[in-house]
């Protein structure tokens, strides 16, 4: 029998690639958006504001020796923006940081893998919050799933919808579920997500699900293994504001910052829902509309990409071929092919921003004028003892935490509108 690569195998060495290749996205553009606000003073872990929500009404044109008007005033209101924390931690033996110490013995430090790719996760569920409406939810509950160990889900993020509702929910994940009328825990405790169904519908999860759980109750992520978790740690009510509640009219949020959106109309955004196939002039609506009652000037188009191709159709018929080079190397894609958050699509000069993170179906026009982050903690590691790494109690291992306090706030969101339902 020959020598051959099998006989010798133990013989041969691996060569191995350099480096270690990340293959998760993990960019957040939106937060640029915000404009960065340091100076905040919190107060029983609330930031004011003060806004001016109407005029002096006594004002009006008189007749000849008429009575003059009665006195008014402006109205002046506070936003209370409370601060929110969002927290990752790591753990790590000693020995995995003297066996991953050089590249001989590992593709990256151990160490430096987990505190740098931390920082990465962190902004990823970033981009889930700021996106949402700032009450935590995954998903929706997609009938009783009975006591077996799988959730069917839909209303990715608790916005309606039938559509991959396993969404914002990956293998690893810790859940509980709130009961969407009282807005405490169902029974249960936590469950931790086993499998995600490519199909976009399911998740199964580690142990049996209570029967308490039913309809459209609310998915959320909690913080570990708990069969008696508390409300206050999970993520109900904890996210900061996202775009569903800043650009909003009530539909996510009508208590916005303490007042209601009800009594104080002046705090709605143009909201245009069941909008069907995407038109040039239903976009110039909502803008033409926030114009008027808060002389607004969009600054970004904001969308998934679902809601862009949506947008690309509305001029498929109207591209030419114009000259020479271009008809004899034809090109039937746009600058959207190339991917990225901002491709170069503009509608009328205003970029077009897009973040697989945004809800299905959705466009927002955006006017950041008015937009700030309010920042406690910029992010940081957790050092007040003097040292980042912790070492745990009878074991040898150490532990980290990295922190990051802030929260969103558009101060005029009259000057911002939102459009639902496009056919994509």
């Amino acid at each position: 029998m020959p020598a051959d690569l099998s006989t010798l195998a133990p013989l041969m060495k691996e060569d191995y690639g350099v480096g270690l290749k990340n293959q998760l996205a993990d960019e957040c553009p939106m937060v640029d958006l915000f404009e960065r606000e340091d100076n905040a003073t919190w107060e029983g872990r609330e930031h004011v504001e003060a806004i001016h929500v109407n005029r002096n009404r006594g004002t009006y044109y008189s007749a000849e020796g008429g009575a003059q008007p009665t006195a008014g005033n402006q109205q002046v209101e506070n936003f209370r923006i409370p601060i929110r924390y969002l927290h990752g931690g790591i753990r790590i033996t000693t020995q995995l940081i003297k066996a991953s110490k050089s590249n001989k013995g590992s593709f990256a430090r151990g160490m430096q893998l987990e505190m740098d790719r931390l920082l990465d996760d962190l902004r990823v569920q970033r981009l889930f919050a700021i996106w949402l409406d700032g009450r935590g939810v995954r998903a929706l509950l997609n009938g009783d799933p009975g006591t077996g160990t799988t959730y069917t889900l839909d209303g990715p993020g608790g916005v309606a919808g039938p559509d991959h509702g396993n969404r914002f929910l990956n293998v690893g994940d810790q859940i509980a579920v709130v009961d969407p009328a009282t807005g405490q825990l169902r029974a249960g405790g936590t469950r931790r997500v086993t499998a995600r169904a490519a199909g976009g519908t399911t998740v199964t999860v580690s142990a049996a699900i209570d029967t308490a759980t039913a309809d459209n109750d609310f998915v959320v992520k909690a913080y570990g293994a708990d069969a008696s978790v508390a409300l206050s740690n999970t993520e109900w009510q904890h996210p900061p504001m996202g775009m569903l509640g800043l650009v909003d009219d009530g539909t996510f949020v009508n208590t916005y910052f303490g007042l209601s959106r009800t009594a104080f109309p002046i705090l709605n955004s143009t909201i245009i829902t069941g909008v069907g196939g995407m038109s040039a002039d239903i976009i110039q609506r909502a803008a033409d509309v926030t114009l008027q009652v808060g002389n607004a000037k969009t600054a970004y188009l904001l969308m998934h990409p679902d809601t862009r191709r949506a947008y690309l159709t509305i001029m498929e018929q109207d591209r030419r071929y114009s000259d020479a080079a271009s008809r004899s190397k034809p090109d039937a894609g746009t600058a959207a092919f190339k991917g990225g958050y901002t491709s170069g699509l503009t509608f009328g000069d205003c970029p077009i921003m897009t973040d697989p993170h945004c809800p299905f179906g959705f466009l927002f026009g955006f006017d950041n004028r008015s937009a700030v982050r309010y920042v406690m903690s910029d992010g940081e590691w957790a050092d007040e003892d003097g040292a980042v790494l912790r070492a745990a109690t009878a074991v040898d291992t150490w532990d980290a935490t990295y922190r990051i306090y802030e929260n969103f706030a558009l101060l005029r969101p009259n000057q911002s509108f939102r459009l639902s339902g496009v056919s994509t």
